[in-house]
């Protein structure tokens, strides 16, 4: 029942489209009724001829695709198109005036022709084309990589089709740009793009050679580190811009690199220059440590040189500093200790309190197990 009644709203449709280019030329012919006849006969005003009809391919046998363009010309010139509904069927008023009337399908010329006449209409001119309807694009590519969609060859895409390009470069190589038959690309520049079939066209995909830089902190918590020109992969002898940032309680130490080229490698921003090869670039972090050692310390002591400080330091520097959750425990405490040590700095009692109570205590543990720990440093 719906596919009777999906073919009865199509047959409805067809005979709307008809209806109306009849109700058109009749109503043409009834004005040329009224009017009266000129004296020269040349003077005589003339009606497009109507065509309608179903549009074919021969070899293979079959209709064309949704869309396609029909074109008519009136003695090689055109003068109407349309396009095939989704039952391969066309429909339009062709004017004139003239003598042989000519249709193409798809841009190719239909075996069919018919004499122009003022006012005609036929609604079964049926059109045929030898070949399916559309255009060739042939793809291929330099060394360095493929073309992975379509692929690379001659491919056969209908009228007005948008294909999809994309360029996959090897390792070591980069995409360069399409070249060839490019009016029709979206944007030459990318690897991934489209191109619009409006004629038949050859491209090519361009790739160079090209080393990937990869830039990472150590550690990863000490901040951050940034490609700042940001178009990897580069060619040899390349200059790239990049930039260490530290996080709050870290500091920056220095750039390493896997091969490869710094201008200041000591400077947290600066210029590398890429190797004929990938590289991976580090950026190094470190605890940033104070002059005071420790404040909560120095304030219980009232001296930043103290032997207790100094005991502190070194299990700072040969423990703690050592692994990454010692490392955050110092970063930790360098942010919310000053205050602390403001405030015990300004109290007497409490300076008394913190030296008896908390620092005295630690630093006689590490003092007792030196031997243990010291031996690590």
């Amino acid at each position: 029942m719906n596919g009777q009644t999906r073919g009865n709203r199509l047959t409805g449709r067809r005979a709307g489209r008809l209806a109306g280019a009849v109700g058109l030329l009749l109503a043409l012919v009834l004005i040329a009724g009224v009017l009266p006849v000129p004296a020269n006969a040349q003077d005589i005003p003339s009606f497009p001829h109507g065509f309608a009809g179903a549009v074919s391919v021969l070899n293979p046998p079959g209709p064309v695709p949704e869309g396609t363009v029909v074109e008519a010309f009136v003695d090689g010139v055109k003068t109407a198109e349309t396009n095939v509904d989704d039952q391969s069927r066309y429909v339009f008023l062709v004017p004139g005036p003239g003598n042989t009337v000519t249709f193409k399908v798809g841009g190719i010329l239909a075996n069919e022709s018919a004499t122009w006449e003022s006012a005609k209409l036929e609604e079964n001119f049926d059109l045929t084309i030898d070949e399916p309807p559309g255009f060739e694009l042939t793809v291929n590519s330099t060394a360095g990589g493929s073309v992975t969609s379509p692929g690379e060859g001659t491919f056969l895409w209908a009228v007005a089709a948008v294909v999809d390009l994309v360029a996959q470069p090897e390792a070591g190589y980069q995409f360069d740009k399409w070249t060839g038959d490019v009016g029709t690309i979206v944007d030459v520049n990318a690897a991934s793009t489209t191109i619009t079939m409006n004629d038949s066209y050859s491209i090519t995909a361009n790739f160079e050679e090209g080393y990937s830089l990869t830039i990472v902190s150590s550690p990863v918590m000490g901040g951050t580190a940034t490609d700042v020109t940001g178009a990897s992969p580069y060619q040899e002898d390349e200059v790239v811009s990049i930039q260490a940032v530290a996080a709050s309680g870290y500091q920056f130490v220095r750039w390493t690199a896997t091969s490869g080229q710094f201008s200041n490698a000591n400077a947290e921003s600066t210029i590398f220059q890429m190797p004929a090869a990938d590289a991976t670039v580090t950026a190094s972090f470190q605890v940033a440590t104070n002059p005071l050692g420790c404040f909560i310390a120095t304030a219980a002591y009232g001296n930043p040189t103290a032997e207790e400080i100094e005991i502190l330091r070194e299990f700072r520097d040969t423990i703690l500093l050592t692994n990454s959750l010692g490392a955050e425990l110092v970063s930790l405490y360098y942010k919310t200790s000053p205050p602390i040590a403001e405030f015990i700095s300004q109290h007497e009692v409490v300076r008394t309190a913190v030296r008896v109570g908390l620092v005295d205590p630690i630093v006689a543990i590490l003092s007792w197990s030196y031997d243990l720990w010291g031996e690590r440093g």
